[in-house]
């Protein structure tokens, strides 16, 4: 995903829905090549993880360790929200950290 125009540090790029998907769900998950695009939402005390999958643009923004663009998962809301780390230039690629993913997915 590149950005369109000048996007400002701090400035929310946009909001998506997410499906959240159960532990069960997750779980199967681990087996497929979705799951190298999913979003961590939460886990038990257990230790077992639900994940979620994000509509939208969102979807497309590659791995940086380096990243200009941050996101929040917000399992009540259903959502997640991207935001600027720094000011992004108009035709920058918008890119975020997949955290604990970025192993699996890489």
């Amino acid at each position: 995903m590149f950005a369109a125009r000048a996007i400002p540090e701090g400035a929310e790029i946009g909001v998506y829905p997410l499906l959240i998907l159960g532990v069960d769900d997750t779980e199967r998950l681990k087996a497929t090549r979705l799951y190298h695009y999913v979003f961590y939402v939460d886990e038990t005390p257990g230790g077992a993880v639900r994940c979620a999958v994000a509509f939208g643009e969102i979807s497309m923004c590659n791995h940086s360790p380096d990243a200009n663009a941050g996101f929040e998962v917000d399992a009540d809301a259903q959502t997640v929200t991207l935001t600027a780390l720094s000011d992004i230039a108009p035709d920058t690629e918008i890119l975020i950290d997949y955290e604990d993913f970025a192993e699996e997915a890489l």
